[in-house]
């Protein structure tokens, strides 16, 4: 029982660390968050539902190994090495390959004209518009509170 419990003690100070380290995470947290929310405007089945989580969810984990790769690679050596240049970019083209899939899938998912409407009738509430305005506030201090606060520089 006692290694069931630190594993998930190892996995979640995994995920604080790519969340600390990683801007592309953070990025890829949020629009995560916003798709989940406005999911609830648009009248999803399962097949839809379990595509957005799995959507979420690959683009999240391979964003996570990245930063896994990097964070080994940058351990082995500071001089350039192709190898690791090409772990890294692949790493990374892997991301973006998810991603990709992720908008087009959000198009499919998210192109329902009277949700859309149901959006901006549900926004167009003075009180709701300025809690969006203060999530996507809070959003941009979240992504890049390294240079906001730490001026660029990572913190240990």
């Amino acid at each position: 029982m006692k290694r069931l419990v630190l594993s998930f003690k190892y996995a979640i100070s995994g995920i604080w660390f790519c969340i600390k380290s990683s801007r592309n995470f953070r990025i890829h947290t949020v629009a995560a968050a916003y798709m989940l929310y406005f999911a609830r405007f648009f009248d999803f089945g399962k097949n839809e539902k379990v595509l957005l989580f799995l959507v979420i969810a690959s683009v999240i984990s391979l964003e996570g190994i990245n930063s896994a790769i990097e964070q080994l690679c940058n351990s082995i050596t500071t001089e350039k090495c192709r190898w690791i240049r090409q772990a890294k970019d692949a790493a990374a083209g892997m991301v973006l390959i998810a991603a990709i899939c992720a908008v087009a899938s959000a198009v499919v998912l998210f192109s329902d004209i009277s949700a859309i409407r149901a959006v901006f009738v549900y926004f167009s509430v003075i009180p709701r518009l300025l809690m969006l305005v203060l999530s996507a506030l809070c959003s941009v201090l979240y992504i890049f509170y390294e240079d906001i606060f730490l001026n660029g520089k990572k913190r240990d």
